[in-house]
């Protein structure tokens, strides 16, 4: 059982150096406001390297970090990089990031966007792209689930999914809760759920329900997930990692595109039906601009 103390300690790091804050000597003070603005440091540097980087002693750090509720800084750095990790943007940050060239920042975002789209794509089984896009295809009904930043990862792929198909469900959806859209979620039914690092608590319990009810489930996720992959059917793991504090989706994009255009080359008579349906509709509508670009050119060369 936790003592009093316990329950009572700041957990995050920040949360305690701010509890202590007004009580921290100035050679301690100084470390402080150097982590408070730059937390993810810790995870790359030493403490004798943050000690030099605050103007303060290699002793006053190792006062700070125990003064702070910590062990040693052992253990606040396997904080800091379970952080990270977990994608955390406050961690994420560094302060060599405010010296790069514009040049550089570029190269470098080029760099890690070409090994997140390799490593993910490299990484999936043919027959793991095979039998999800054709269960996206033939189930009666396709849910997709997405919160917070993969939310607009779920809209895509249902906007690309109702092109080819009928019966396609984002969840949840606004203002609403779930019961009701998961209660007649059965085994002829397929379950998407796009759960990016920092997952809400309601990802893996609409998992267990729709496993409980025989849904298949395609889970679309980062390196991150432990529990939550369990409960799939099937499991693509994107990688995210991004130069900025920001996490990067360009390789889950880049699979959902994979993973569409699978669908469409195995009912490839159904989703130009369909298509030529859409597309008619976008003409008796007048939705679309889609000669608009033709007659400026025409104009022009006259």
């Amino acid at each position: 059982m936790l003592s009093m103390r316990e329950m009572k300690e700041p957990k995050s790091l920040e949360a305690r150096i701010q509890a202590h804050y007004e009580q921290l000597p100035p050679a301690e003070r100084r470390l402080g406001d150097l982590l408070l603005g730059f937390p993810g440091d810790i995870a790359t540097y030493s403490a004798g390297e943050l000690a030099d980087m605050a103007g303060t002693s290699k002793a006053a750090a190792s006062r700070f970090f125990q003064r702070i509720g910590y062990k040693d800084f052992n253990e606040v750095r396997r904080e800091v990089r379970g952080a990270r990790h977990w994608g955390s943007p406050i961690y994420l940050s560094a302060t060599d990031k405010k010296n790069e060239k514009r040049s550089q920042t570029v190269a470098a975002h080029l760099a890690q966007e070409s090994e997140n789209l390799s490593r993910t794509l490299e990484a999936l089984r043919p027959d793991v792209v095979r039998d999800a896009s054709s269960a996206l295809g033939e189930g009666r009904r396709v849910f997709i689930v997405g919160f917070r930043n993969s939310r607009m990862l779920a809209l895509y792929l249902q906007r690309q999914l109702m092109l080819m198909r009928p019966d396609v469900v984002l969840l949840p959806q606004p203002g609403q809760t779930l019961g009701e859209d998961l209660v007649d979620l059965g085994e002829q039914d397929v379950l998407v759920v796009i759960g990016m690092r920092r997952r809400v608590a309601a990802v893996s319990k609409i998992m267990e329900v729709a496993q409980k009810q025989g849904a298949r489930i395609l889970l679309l996720t980062d390196p991150s997930a432990t529990r939550t992959a369990k409960l799939a059917t099937w499991t693509i793991t994107c990688e995210v990692r991004s130069t900025s504090i920001f996490d990067s989706y360009a390789a889950a994009m880049s699979v959902l595109n994979l993973l569409c255009a699978g669908m469409f080359r195995g009912a490839m008579k159904d989703g130009y039906d369909r298509l030529r349906r859409i597309e008619a509709l976008h003409d008796d509508l007048e939705e679309l601009d889609t000669f608009a670009w033709f007659a400026n050119m025409t104009e022009e060369d006259t």
